[in-house]
């Protein structure tokens, strides 16, 4: 049985979305996984799906993507008021303690991992951040 049903992967690069998506069902993490390429794509469909079935339950979020950037997600995931439904873990290369320092000071992100995902990785996951009591 998977812990959700839909996670929303946001990265730019096609080959990083379609190992996280194998590994993300191959560990029952969730049953469906949509991978998009940009911020603008992602707020997009989050606003579309908003309060229905479709909603995914975790975004996974890299964080260095051309254009806009995660941070740039997060400023607009903010203002869809959606933060108590679905939970953002900030999947990334970044080594900045910068940026992890302001992670943790963001309501919106659950956590801060770096990459490569992993099935031990999603189990550290949702036993550290995501499993309901």
């Amino acid at each position: 049985m998977n812990k959700f049903n839909k996670v929303l992967l946001i990265d730019d690069d096609d080959i990083v979305n379609s190992i996280n998506s194998v590994i993300i069902k191959h560990a029952k993490f969730a049953g469906d996984v949509q991978a998009i390429n940009t911020v603008s794509d992602a707020i997009d469909f989050l606003s579309s799906t908003k309060g229905s079935d479709e909603s995914p339950d975790i975004v996974f979020l890299d964080l260095n993507m051309p254009d806009q950037n995660g941070w740039d997600f997060i400023e607009e995931y903010e203002k869809l008021e959606i933060s108590q439904e679905v939970k953002v873990i900030m999947l990334t290369s970044s080594i900045s303690t910068k940026d992890e320092e302001r992670a943790a000071e963001s309501d919106c992100i659950t956590a801060f991992i770096s990459k490569p995902l992993s099935p031990e990785l999603l189990d550290s996951i949702y036993e550290s951040h995501l499993e309901k009591n």
